[in-house]
């Protein structure tokens, strides 16, 4: 009875906070702004390079249309929707009703964080209809990797929302974590990765957004040269080198799963203490 009772709980979880994600105007303006980015990159794509294009392949149509945006896009969607996941009840007057009810706090998260994948994928695969309507328009069909590609952004936007989950827990206000997991995903783990990879020759991955990349990679045969190579005058010469890095696909995987798991354990940690503390 116990592990029926903890079911109908996260299903409850899941069914109203999902339904409160699609009545919100964040879900709407995301869905407007991804479209807007799909049609305007594949624009361009087939007025720049409509020629190149058309005389290759879907898997390079593919790579050079996900390895434009859709990294960026998943880990904005994903601040947007876990950066306050925990916030909206210790952030509102929601937490009076909240904490009067016979539900784990774990529970609850689980089913708020299901919510917040779905909302989220059903956004970013807006972008990926978009790019497989393209590829019918080019070649007349798609490639099937695009369904491993799919099955990767799963695990990216889980990765990205779980993390961004933390700073909602860290932080009272709606707000405030969500606007700290957007600058930290879209702009601090980029330039971190620029310094430590490209520059300093650390292979970066601890960096979520590293580790996501293979979500287009795959897309490109033979699969790009996992260790760094260095330009200018080589390794240990100093400002003359430059390096660059590709995660293999167990790597990425492994560490987006990593990154769902232990931030996942955080959050459920900081919001089971943020209701006993008050």
């Amino acid at each position: 009875m116990e592990n029926d009772s903890d079911a109908n709980q996260y299903m409850i979880s899941l069914k109203y906070q999902f339904k409160s994600y699609l009545r919100t105007k964040r879900f709407l303006g995301l869905i407007l702004f991804t479209t807007i980015i799909s049609i305007g990159i594949t624009a361009l794509m087939l007025h720049d390079e409509y020629s190149m294009l058309k005389a290759g392949t879907p898997l390079l149509y593919f790579y050079k249309y996900l390895s434009g945006f859709s990294a960026d896009l998943v880990v904005i969607i994903g601040a947007f929707f876990g950066g306050d996941i925990i916030s909206t009840d210790t952030g509102t007057n929601a937490a009076y009703y909240t904490l009067v009810q016979p539900v784990r706090r774990s529970i609850l998260f689980v089913g708020r964080f299901t919510a917040a994948l779905i909302s989220s994928f059903i956004i970013v695969l807006v972008y990926f209809v978009v790019g497989v309507g393209s590829s019918l328009y080019l070649y007349g069909k798609v490639t099937p990797v695009i369904f491993e590609s799919l099955g990767i952004l799963v695990l990216f936007l889980a990765a990205a929302i779980a993390f961004a989950s933390l700073f909602s827990g860290i932080f009272k206000g709606q707000s405030s974590g969500i606007i700290v997991s957007v600058l930290l995903l879209f702009i601090g783990f980029p330039i971190i990765d620029e310094f430590v990879g490209s520059i300093g020759g650390i292979d970066p991955l601890f960096s979520l957004n590293f580790a996501g990349e293979i979500m287009y990679l795959i897309f490109e045969k033979p699969y790009p040269a996992v260790k760094a190579s260095g330009s200018g005058f080589g390794p240990g010469a100093g400002a003359g080198a430059f390096y660059t890095f590709s995660p293999t696909v167990m790597q990425g995987l492994g560490v987006l799963i990593a990154y769902i798991i232990i931030c996942g354990i955080i959050a459920i940690i900081l919001y089971s203490r943020r209701q006993i503390e008050g």
